[in-house]
């Protein structure tokens, strides 16, 4: 297909030989006689607009417990395109736009490496590819144990962070992209066979886990834990009391327990029942309506200056839900 920007294997591979250094530079827990001998495997999970990246820098990587973990994209990794000085001429978003295909053959490629030399990896999903699915099972074959954390979030309140992160992005000349509605809702029916292959692949592999987040106006916007479960025998994932000593987040809609528990016999609740049951949760209480009002506002202040570099596409959407949160 004809591109603007064009590049060639040789191009990804001149940028992985650029990143070889500093992203190989990790200890493998598989190296050495007194090592663990299974890798770890950090995924971070939810649809575009969850606060993935977020949790991930912001909670998970401060805890210093994945220093000799490797990640498979980094927004630098755009400006290792070939052509990226022509395209910054023309913006934030046109970068995001043209530099996609690449990224993905160049985080292909270093995940092909840290994959077949067993190193720790961490891996974001906005599960909009359910042949993500098919990926779990060669990780089980190959050794590695998981760490899974997935975030719900209901569809609306996740696009308008999409929206509230593109224009502040665009404001700060970061690359963004602006994501639709329809590409949220099209990652949520994603997620019930990925979701499922995770929780598959997290019972194959002792010493997994996984944990749940909800983030939403609910939470302050932040990811709260709502559940927490550990693989301690293959087949079995067992509800933890808390997460890392903390209690759980519950809101008043959660009116049955929230917890992720499989036995051999196949009983218990799964991952993707709770993640759907958050997901497609209604958003019709007033303080939560009056939240979303205020915070598309909020995003829509911001935008006089922006006018020329945003599609007309966000400013209609945001008013759309001023008037639909204001009068349900």
């Amino acid at each position: 297909m004809a591109t603007l920007y064009p590049f060639t294997a040789n191009d990804v591979t001149d940028a992985f030989a650029l990143l070889d250094n500093t992203l190989f530079d990790k200890a493998r827990e598989a190296d050495g006689p007194e090592s663990d001998p299974a890798p770890n495997m950090l995924i971070v999970a939810g649809a575009q607009g969850s606060g993935k990246t977020y949790l991930l820098e912001k909670q998970l990587l401060p805890s210093e417990r994945y220093e000799n973990h490797v990640r498979l994209y980094l927004p630098e990794f755009r400006k290792l395109h070939p052509h990226y000085a022509q395209m910054s001429e023309h913006g934030v978003l046109h970068v995001y736009e043209h530099t996609e295909a690449f990224v993905r053959e160049l985080s292909g490629k270093v995940f092909e490496y840290a994959f077949a030399n067993r190193y720790n990896i961490i891996m974001e999903s906005a599960l909009d590819d359910e042949a993500f699915a098919g990926f779990p099972p060669a990780a089980v074959e190959a050794g590695y144990r998981f760490e899974i954390h997935m975030i719900a979030c209901k569809e609306e309140f996740s696009h308008w962070a999409t929206l509230d992160r593109g224009v502040k992005s665009v404001a700060k000349g970061e690359i963004e992209r602006f994501v639709a509605l329809s590409q949220i809702q099209a990652s949520q029916a994603n997620a019930r066979k990925i979701l499922n292959a995770f929780e598959s692949a997290c019972l194959q592999a002792p010493g997994s886990q996984v944990t749940l987040y909800e983030r939403g106006f609910e939470t302050d916007q932040q990811s709260k834990v709502l559940c927490h479960s550990r693989c301690d025998a293959q087949g079995v994932l067992t509800p933890q009391p808390d997460y890392e000593g903390q209690p759980f987040f519950r809101a008043p809609y959660h009116d049955t327990p929230v917890e992720i528990r499989r036995s051999p016999e196949g009983s218990g609740s799964g991952v993707y029942l709770q993640f759907f049951q958050v997901v497609h949760a209604s958003m019709l209480d007033e303080p939560v309506r009056q939240q979303m009002v205020a915070a598309c506002c909020k995003t829509l202040g911001r935008t006089p200056d922006l006018v020329a570099r945003i599609s007309g596409d966000a400013f209609r959407e945001l008013s759309q839900y001023v008037l639909k949160y204001t009068y349900p």
